[in-house]
């Protein structure tokens, strides 16, 4: 009876033992199957974001390259002012000329406000967009004349300058026109016209030239435009291209990190979601 029972207690020690290898086996066994997903999955991870980072990566490269190049021949860092406050800037002026122009055009469109305040906006955005591009010009004076002489430099200048000045003076013409139409209510505008036509009275307009408040009108319109000037002159690099490297030299840095960012989230997801797995498989 002894031995009977001793055998009985050996099968049933031997039986546990087989259920905790097989347990163990099977807890293994698993833990390989996900440790083998895990690494499939991150494996795909850097399939999907891999070339992108390197791509990233070599068009920082490249634009930084350039960027290099050129902060070796000036000897310093970039300097300009962001486009996000410049141009609204330089659209404030825009707009801020069509007041100021408008009655310049009313004797001729009275019948048509709209019109009066679209040809101003139109003279408003010719006047900024010149000055901005001379400021650019005198900005980037001394960069070109080393590069190309003076004298296509120096061409541009004057040739803007002309245009600049000559706009102001018509318009300046055109609204003493008005101010004395104004002032004399006895006459109509018809009178005024006296079936010569709009443009022979604009004729004697030019010819009568400027008093004094027209020459205080083109002073105001000539310093909007030298404010315009101005900021156009000390908002942008004096080398050509180092403002645009510098500019794409930013982007390329953020793009780079965003990239890097979504691989390195991508990862750290999957990170935890296998370290969950294994906790419970091997619990």
């Amino acid at each position: 009876m002894a031995d009977n029972a001793d055998r009985g207690a050996s099968s049933i020690h031997v039986i546990g033992s087989g259920k905790a290898v097989d347990r163990a086996a099977a807890k293994d066994a698993k833990v390989e199957r996900l440790n083998a997903l895990h690494e499939g999955n991150m494996k795909a991870i850097e399939t999907r974001y891999g070339g992108r980072v390197a791509d990233a990566k070599e068009h920082y490269d490249t634009i930084n390259g350039k960027w290099d190049a050129i902060q070796a021949e000036v000897d310093r860092q970039p300097r300009y002012a962001r486009a996000i406050f410049y141009w609204p800037f330089m659209l404030g002026l825009m707009l801020f000329e069509i007041p100021v122009n408008r009655l310049s055009f009313e004797l001729f469109f009275r019948e048509s406000p709209t019109v009066s305040l679209g040809v101003a906006f139109l003279v408003g955005v010719i006047l900024v967009t010149l000055a901005h591009r001379l400021g650019l010009v005198l900005c980037r004076f001394g960069y070109h004349v080393k590069k190309a002489g003076w004298a296509g430099q120096l061409l541009q200048v004057v040739l803007i300058t002309a245009i600049i000045l000559a706009l102001i003076y018509g318009v300046s013409v055109l609204r003493q026109g008005f101010l004395d139409f104004e002032t004399q209510p006895q006459a109509s505008f018809s009178d005024m016209l006296g079936g010569t036509g709009a443009a022979q009275m604009a004729g004697e307009m030019f010819k009568a030239g400027l008093g004094i408040s027209g020459w205080i009108f083109f002073a105001i319109n000539l310093g909007i435009i030298a404010v315009g000037l101005t900021a156009a002159y000390f908002s942008h690099d004096p080398h050509p291209d180092f403002q645009e490297a510098d500019i794409a030299l930013k982007k390329a840095e953020k793009k780079l990190a965003l990239v890097k960012g979504q691989r390195a989230d991508a990862e750290s997801i999957e990170q935890r979601r296998h370290a969950n797995q294994i906790n419970r498989a091997s619990a």
